[in-house]
């Protein structure tokens, strides 16, 4: 699977995968803080969602909701490990979104 590598969000790696919904960690244009990125890999076109003018993107998860997700696959960690891609930046990005939490 290929994932978008826009200029204005990089990211070090995708740290969840489950076939549909990927997510990253990464700075997006000028933030302070490192944001969580979430995008379908999945959609009504070839290109997932979002995408903007035919480019496939990433989408900036507000904090609140960030802290939702990553608590609730870290509580589910036994049957959501497969989809968990790298478990250093998902748990560097956990960690990340607690401290902000």
């Amino acid at each position: 699977m290929t994932f978008p590598r826009p200029g204005n969000f990089p990211y070090k790696e995708v740290f969840y995968f489950d076939g549909e919904i990927a997510l990253i960690k990464g700075r997006y244009k000028d933030s302070e803080h490192e944001l969580i990125g979430m995008r379908w890999m999945v959609g009504e076109s070839e290109l997932g969602y979002p995408s903007t003018f035919g480019n496939p993107m990433w989408m900036v998860v507000p904090q609140k909701l960030a802290l939702y997700i990553l608590e609730g696959i870290f509580r589910d960690l036994e049957k959501q490990r497969a989809s968990v891609c790298d478990f250093q930046e998902f748990m560097d990005a956990l960690e990340c979104v607690r401290a902000r939490g």
